[in-house]
């Protein structure tokens, strides 16, 4: 994903060089002659060490032997500029029994049953065959019958580019569908980011045992610190809640709620919706009662337009005027509630804009499944509206604060405490876009992420530099797309011609073929392979994959033959973080007091944490 909008961020900067509006086309035709035969590797070249750029723009490192260093980061992005580039492994566990299908790791601790089933930490341990309780082993489920979901690269390859995704033959060990076993969710991960902890899927910062442990934010206010998250979906949602609240499931609305009010960060910022915000009992003692001597409850409002305007007549405040005089130091809290509840739409995330940045004229994916007369999917539908819709109407849009902007003031805020910081910032729409299988939505969100962070660099560069801040970019999962040789054509094409949300196929469903494929029993049928089961539910044409230069899922799926989480390593990109991730390159890490092997030439989140940690507080 990354490497899409890097691709579209150099697309998008060279057509408007040349004079052409992004937003509505109409460029002189000549100007697709420039792309012409424009390839993957006119924007992106890929590199085969392990170094992956930390080394050759790091003059103090002790490792000078990597020769091709500054190749497989790639540009375009602005966080690709920071000096550190490595691979991080999110790997998981698998406590009790694997899910059907092995989609994604089971919702399972090491007390009985499913997360859902009970509250945090209340049900018996969980028992072996034997009758005993379950001995956690850190070996690897699928190929030792261990609890841990590790990494293969021979399996899965050394790097997220081997060619072997892209098409060059199927050698050695490698698989395809590896990738596709078994994976992660955002709680699970993040909150190994959060505590250096790994818990089960949908569960957020406890440990195997479903018991809590401390997070970043938690460790910053504990030492002084202010500590918030801002994210561009629900505040309590897998991500950001992660850093801020605890629970075994991630759906559980009231010990969000609960666990939130006993974190107490400094700042939480997000869209409002559903489960994943606080209560309205809370919020009202937020606005006048027992909260609200510490807390400002800053909530959208059809009165305050997002940014400041002026007219001959009046001045519109800007949205965050009234909590600039909010400082840390005095024990003032922030809150800020966007979109979801607060709009008509009733959105959850906040507007996705588009890779033509109009905030318009987008697909919105739909579909349906076909039963067979025992009503078992046999397939699916798309039912996408001929009509191109908004995300949210250009009224609602006018009351939003951007993203760039929501993170501006969280680090205005935050950056007031004498003691120093730690802010999570996620850009959770990037992952809600890749579910639905929706590159022009996609892509909007890479932009978001790539002019916030421009926002952070610049507030680092005023603020201390690299000397007194870190910053880390990364992802807690990944999403199995695949970019053909003519992406960067097909994409320029449809942005001089004025339709990129063709981007993304009108015979997107938004529907996810997997789970459709194992509601119909295909998961128990080994006359077809993973690939080809996907294949029977994808919607696309492949008419519509070269239309639109990629695919999701494994080649030979369709289109959209995936739209789930991966097992595949993630890029970090880092500066300021004084050689803490080289320290950790193919280390193993611990779970439960037990040794995990490491990767060769990748950290695991286990070390992020680690790095961060040792960052934040001068370890």
């Amino acid at each position: 994903m990354v490497r899409a909008g890097a691709i579209a961020r150099r697309v998008i900067d060279e057509l408007e060089d040349e004079g052409c509006d992004t937003k509505k086309g109409g460029c002189d035709d000549t100007i697709k002659d420039l792309f012409r035969g424009r390839t993957l590797d006119d924007y992106y070249t890929e590199g085969n060490d392990y170094g992956l750029g930390y080394y050759s723009n790091n003059p103090s490192s002790t490792n000078r032997n990597c020769l091709q260093c500054t190749t497989g980061r790639g540009s375009g992005l602005s966080f690709q500029e920071l000096r550190g580039f490595h691979l991080m492994t999110t790997t998981t566990t698998v406590a009790q029994e694997p899910n059907e299908g092995n989609h994604y790791a089971p919702s399972q601790s090491l007390l009985e049953g499913l997360v859902s089933e009970h509250m945090s930490g209340m049900a018996p341990l969980a028992l072996n065959e034997c009758g005993y309780p379950i001995d956690f082993s850190p070996l690897d489920f699928a190929s030792e019958g261990g609890n841990m979901v590790l990494w293969d690269n021979e399996k899965g390859g050394e790097f997220p580019w081997d060619p072997r995704y892209y098409g060059a033959p199927i050698t050695g060990d490698f698989d395809p569908e590896f990738i596709m076993q078994h994976a992660t969710d955002s709680a699970s991960t993040a909150g190994t980011m959060a505590t250096g902890h790994k818990g089960g899927v949908n569960m957020m910062s406890q440990t195997m045992y479903e018991e809590d442990v401390s997070t970043l934010v938690e460790d910053a206010m504990f030492c002084g610190k202010a500590a918030g998250v801002v994210s561009s979906v629900p505040v309590f949602h897998a991500t950001p809640g992660s850093f801020i609240v605890h629970t075994n499931n991630r759906r559980d609305g009231p010990a969000l709620q609960r666990t939130f009010e006993k974190v107490n960060p400094t700042m939480a910022s997000g869209t409002c919706a559903s489960r994943y915000q606080p209560s309205e009992e809370q919020k009202e003692r937020m606005r006048s009662g027992t909260m609200s001597s510490q807390w400002t409850l800053l909530e959208q409002s059809d009165d305050v337009k997002a940014e400041a305007s002026h007219s001959f007549q009046h001045t519109i405040i800007d949205f965050y005027d009234k909590v600039k005089d909010l400082d840390p130091n005095k024990g003032d809290h922030l809150f800020v509630c966007l979109g979801g509840q607060y709009t008509a739409s009733q959105e959850q995330n906040l507007p996705y804009r588009g890779v033509d940045s109009t905030y318009s004229n987008r697909w919105c994916s739909a579909g349906e499944a076909i039963l067979d007369v025992d009503d078992n999917p046999t397939g699916i539908k798309a039912t996408t509206n001929d009509t191109l819709c908004n995300h949210y109407s250009a009224e609602e849009i006018e009351h939003i604060p951007h993203i760039t902007e929501n993170v501006k003031a969280a680090l205005d805020f935050l950056s007031k405490d004498d003691d120093g910081f730690f802010l999570m910032y996620e850009q959770g729409d990037i992952d809600w876009a890749a579910h639905a299988n929706h590159m022009d939505d996609l892509l909007g969100t890479m932009l978001d992420i790539d002019d916030t962070v421009k926002e952070i660099l610049s507030w680092i560069d005023n603020n201390g530099g690299w000397s007194k801040n870190a910053l880390y970019v990364t992802a807690d999962h990944d999403h199995y797309v695949t970019l053909l040789d003519e992406f960067p054509e097909k994409l320029a094409n449809l942005l001089i011609d004025g339709i990129s949300h063709l981007i993304t196929p009108k015979n997107n469903s938004n529907v996810n073929t997997w789970d459709a494929a194992i509601a119909g029993g295909r998961h128990k049928d080994d006359s077809k392979s993973q690939t080809e089961h996907l294949n029977d539910f994808s919607t696309w044409s492949a008419e519509d994959i070269v239309n639109v230069g990629h695919f999701w899922g494994p080649r030979g799926s369709g289109g959209n033959g995936w739209g789930s989480h991966s097992t595949r390593p993630v890029p970090v990109f880092h500066q300021g973080d004084n050689d803490c991730i080289e320290s950790f390159l193919g280390a193993g890490f611990q779970v439960l007091g037990r040794d995990v092997r490491g990767t060769p030439g990748k950290i695991d989140q286990m070390h992020l944490h680690a790095c961060m940690m040792r960052n934040m507080f001068d370890l």
